[in-house]
């Protein structure tokens, strides 16, 4: 139990520094045309009043990083026990975080835009509606799916053909050590199914974020189309395959935990069962940072000939000017337009997509992922700390 907790400790330390400072550099890799969410000319991304917004930003956010990491600490030396449920717990922290960092300044770069007469085009980045530019399932990177569901289908039959010589009572739980300390009665739920099933939706979930990224329509810079264009579609694939290989990571480690159930003697470290989860973050994080929102970052080598020309006719662009009014986002993260089609659009902060908020597919799928997540939260709490 003490090494669980201390190893519970080391991952909360590593996840609340590495969160910390993700959200500390999400200023960098925005879109220079926004502010804290409000929309300014690209030339004023470097005046005095927006480096200290994004002064203060980072202050706030590196504070909050400070106070986390001593709240762990302190759990740790006075609760030790609860560090397995102070993982989940901490880094929720930081959504308070985000908001006292973000929101201030989204109010202060709106007040500044009105206060200079900032003047902005309400299109500075269109839509490509074409099915090529928009993507197509075959760009999906569907190598580390399909090797994926395969691991899954073979965990099943290696199940099937051990079931008839397990015993009656097989090992379901495991300490940090990956010793037994619970078990359960042999049934082909247990030993076939469970398992196998939890790791399928996992890959599910994993396959429809890549559809979501692959799906999202590009936003084309009428400025330079060319070079815009290029680098969303290498960003658009390095992302890809960043999360397919997560996936595939994630397979792995659940197919590991459940064969470990039907051949507990094979002795497989716990670190090296965690590392196969978190090392694949590590691509997924680098290409974030590295391509920037929407891979503005990205110099490619050379322009497709498609991509070269000048006109935005080359790229079929129709017009999103609906999309660039502030008034569309609430508090500068949240888009919510009922005259707009579209369910997926990239966000104005950070490098991440976000939902037009208006839309009824998008209110039930948010709808019941937050009452998923409070019901995951609650189980975990209520009924984890008996088992351990």
């Amino acid at each position: 139990m003490k090494e669980l907790n201390l190893f519970c400790f080391i991952l909360n330390l590593c996840v609340t520094v590495l969160a910390g400072a993700l959200l500390t550099i999400l200023p960098v890799l925005t879109r220079k045309s926004y502010l804290f969410g409000v929309k300014i000319p690209i030339e004023q991304h470097g005046s005095p009043e927006a480096k200290s917004l994004r002064k203060r930003y980072i202050t706030v956010c590196l504070t909050g990083t400070a106070i986390i990491l001593a709240l762990i600490a302190a759990q740790f030396i006075t609760a030790p026990d609860m560090s397995l449920i102070a993982v989940m717990y901490f880094p929720l922290l930081f959504i308070a975080v985000q908001a006292a960092a973000f929101i201030p300044n989204w109010k202060q770069a709106g007040k500044l835009k009105k206060a200079k007469g900032w003047k902005v085009s309400e299109s500075a980045f269109a839509e490509t509606k074409s099915s090529h530019s928009r993507g197509n399932l075959s760009d999906l990177p569907w190598i580390w799916y399909i090797a994926g569901l395969i691991l899954i289908i073979v965990s099943v039959i290696i199940a099937l053909v051990k079931y008839p010589s397990l015993p009656d009572r097989i090992p379901t739980h495991f300490d940090v050590n990956m010793q037994p300390d619970g078990w359960s009665d042999k049934s082909i739920w247990t030993v076939v199914l469970m398992m196998p099933l939890i790791n399928f939706s996992m890959l599910l979930i994993m396959w429809l974020c890549g559809v979501m990224f692959i799906r999202a329509k590009l936003q084309i810079d009428p400025q330079n189309p060319g070079l815009s264009f290029t680098q969303h579609r290498i960003y658009r694939r390095r992302m890809g395959h960043s999360f397919g290989l997560l996936a595939l990571g994630l397979v792995v480690m659940f197919m590991i935990l459940g064969l470990i159930s039907i051949f507990p003697d094979f002795n497989v470290p716990f670190w090296l069962i965690m590392s196969l989860s978190l090392v694949p973050v590590v691509p997924l994080l680098v290409v974030s940072v590295t391509s920037g929102q929407g891979g503005g970052k990205i110099k490619p080598k050379e322009i497709p000939e498609k991509a070269a020309g000048n006109q935005q006719s080359s790229f079929d662009i129709s017009d999103s000017s609906y999309r660039g009014d502030d008034k569309h986002w609430a508090l500068g993260m949240f888009y919510h337009n009922p005259d707009d089609p579209a369910v997926f659009v990239e966000d104005r902060f950070g490098v991440n997509l976000g939902f037009n908020y208006s839309r009824l597919p998008v209110k039930i799928g948010v709808g019941i992922l937050l009452i998923a997540l409070v019901a995951g939260y609650v189980c975990i709490t209520v009924f984890l700390p008996p088992l351990l």
